[in-house]
């Protein structure tokens, strides 16, 4: 992407597409080509090719009725580029599309062109800027829409209002902004606008919905109280108008600092306070080619190339999504070198000299399997935090979201070491943050980062002591524990529990409902564990059939049963994480000297599981259990990443 970081915002002034072209006739397998021509990294829509005799509705994601193309089920396919409403506006059945999970990115794709749509998913990308007001004005028909987990801005288009058959709208973890409309659809039944920076007074059409469904947003009440400010004190700015004036205002700051000093030296500008520049030292050549030692040492290698404000102002920018503490955007310097800004709206609990020195701790943590902030910037709104760019992602997109070439290389060796290396990093944090209530306490697959060779990185760690006990229950994920939701007691037995999950979640390859603000999606790990284990099952009848080779299959129970143990709803039962580091070191250090076979795996059938001890029974109850707790409409499903 070459924009810089105005760009975004100018393109949000760019026009959207108001009228159909003059499409000449053609096939649907024609008008499937299309579109998939408008995708990136399409390698999952293989059966989509000029070659493929079969008939379209045959063909991946691709829904038909009586021989008529009515939707498009293309969620989490790792696409990326944009979607062509031009090539789906020649499918006059298309009722569903769903893009949910992918990495979209943009303003919103022109779907109002698509007036016969009834539900529209594009949850989880990275979309951006603001919707038309008028975006929903003909879309009469639409049923379900679901925008969650992207970075929308702006106020709510006022034409939803008018969407008289909306049934399901879910605007969670966006960066909307103003006042709810004041009528809601009559037939709306499922609402969620939690995590954005709406303000104002929840009118009492919206009342119906519990109001978990507003939360998170700091200026927004359900009832009107006396001591708390409903209305922002100054005029509310779209978060690109907002991010972009912020960087402006550095900017300034830092000619005035070039005038008044004739020390400043070129490229280094403290605006930024610059923490932890050992682990930046990182050539761009290293950085883009992923020769970087991940695991011989924390940070990075040597080399020549550190930052200033000056190179992060000039830099290229992309929006990579928002979640519970703030919204991340990545930063492309002209040298090559990309960092990752996160801007955090809820860091308010302490003050600039308290987060100074709690910044510069975080800053001094040096192991391998914990990535560092680099730089930070203090306002009392809100806090910038740069953190180096790790280009696969992160464990939750790799094991849920993409299909492609990462996902594949999960095997039981890589997702071991993954386990050992999150132990590892969660032990040392817990020895050099001791003091702090809970060390990391937001444990979970989508802050576990995956350097090139696989090696696991722990990310938004150490944030308790900034926020308030209210702000750190609804975003930090230690606050799901079974002692925290009964006492609103944390402590670090609270992140073993979430290390449980993570370790179930590596080795089921389900996608918990835990990590869900709603028990909508998912599956119960803990309980799909804990009832087949009490059944008499084989807990090894849970693995995930893609990692399953016979002679590892003894050390795949060890680590469930760890897993297990970690998820024990009494904290006092539960190991502690360093016992829980040493189990999964003596484990993996058992795997890597045991004499094996070259592997063979075995068939996800009832007598491979027999063959492995399980009986008939047990495995029939265990399967039913898990496709009960797995089972829910694939395009109705939402996640939050944080």
């Amino acid at each position: 992407m070459a924009a810089t970081f105005l760009l975004p915002f100018l393109l949000l002034l760019l026009p959207f597409a108001s009228s159909d072209k003059n499409m000449p006739p053609m096939s649907d397998t024609d008008a499937l080509l299309w579109l998939k021509e408008s995708f990136s990294n399409a390698a999952n829509l293989s059966s989509w090719t000029p070659s493929n005799s079969s008939a379209p509705c045959a063909w991946h994601g691709v829904v038909c009725f009586n021989g008529i193309v009515t939707g498009l089920r293309l969620s989490g396919m790792g696409l990326t580029g944009a979607i062509d409403v031009d090539a789906l506006s020649h499918f006059k059945g298309l009722r569903t599309v769903s893009f949910s999970g992918n990495s979209f990115a943009g303003p919103m794709p022109a779907f109002q062109r698509l007036g016969a749509l009834k539900s529209i998913y594009i949850s989880r990308n990275r979309f951006y800027g603001p919707v038309p007001d008028d975006f929903f004005a003909r879309m009469t028909h639409l049923k379900k829409l679901w925008l969650d987990g992207n970075a929308f801005s702006g106020p709510i288009p006022s034409s939803l209002s008018n969407a008289n058959n909306l049934m399901e709208l879910h605007l969670e973890g966006n960066d909307f902004s103003g006042e709810l409309p004041h009528s809601v659809p009559r037939l709306l039944s499922s609402f969620n606008a939690s995590y954005n920076n709406l303000d104002g007074v929840v009118p009492d059409s919206f009342k119906k919905f519990d109001a978990s469904a507003f939360d998170h947003n700091p200026y927004l009440c359900y009832e009107k109280q006396i001591d708390t400010p409903c209305k922002r004190p100054q005029v509310a700015l779209t978060p690109s108008v907002k991010f972009t004036m912020l960087f402006i205002l550095l900017t300034i700051l830092a000619a005035a600092v070039v005038i008044a000093s004739k020390t400043f030296k070129k490229n280094r500008v403290s605006v930024f306070e610059v923490i932890g520049v050992d682990s930046y030292k990182v050539r761009a050549s290293e950085m883009l080619s992923g020769k970087k030692e991940w695991s011989k040492k924390g940070g990075s290698g040597g080399g020549d190339g550190l930052f200033g404000l000056q190179d992060l102002m000039k830099a290229a920018a992309e929006v990579m999504g928002s979640g519970g503490l703030g919204s991340a955007y990545k930063a492309v310097m002209r040298s090559g070198a990309a960092v990752v800004v996160k801007r955090m709206r809820d860091m308010n609990r302490v003050g600039k000299e308290t987060f100074d020195v709690e910044m510069r701790r975080l800053g001094r943590l040096r192991h391998p399997n914990v990535l560092p902030p680099l730089a930070y910037h203090y306002r009392r709104e809100e806090k910038l935090l740069v953190y180096e760019y790790i280009p696969k992602g992160s464990l939750l997109y790799v094991l849920h979201g993409d299909r492609g070439m990462d996902h594949a290389a999960l095997d039981w060796p890589t997702r071991l070491k993954i386990a050992r290396g999150i132990a590892r990093g969660a032990s040392y944090l817990h020895s050099e943050l001791s003091t702090v209530a809970v060390p990391h306490g937001n444990l979970k697959s989508g802050n576990v980062l995956l350097a090139p060779d696989f090696e696991p990185l722990l990310v938004d760690y150490g944030f308790l002591p900034f926020l308030n006990p209210s702000q750190a229950s609804a975003a930090m994920f230690a606050y799901k524990s079974p002692e925290t939701l009964r006492s609103r007691h944390v402590s670090p037995k609270s992140d073993v529990y979430c290390l449980g999950i993570l370790l179930l979640e590596l080795l089921t390859g389900k996608f918990p409902c835990q990590y869900l603000h709603n028990a909508k999606g998912g599956t119960d790990l803990i309980m799909w564990a804990n009832t087949a284990a009490a059944e008499g099952g084989d807990i090894a009848e849970l693995l995930d059939p893609a990692i399953v080779v016979k002679a590892a299959v003894e050390d795949m129970r060890k680590l469930m049963r760890v897993g297990v143990d970690c998820v024990e709803p009494d904290p006092e039962r539960r190991p502690g994480m360093r016992e829980v580091a040493e189990r999964i070191e003596e484990l993996a250090a058992a795997a890597a000297t045991r004499a094996v076979q070259p592997p063979q795996p075995v068939a996800n059938t009832h007598a491979a599981y027999v063959l492995e001890g399980v009986g008939e029974r047990s495995a029939r109850r265990a399967r039913s259990i898990g496709e009960r707790s797995a089972r829910r409409n694939d395009d109705d499903s939402s996640f939050a990443i944080s």
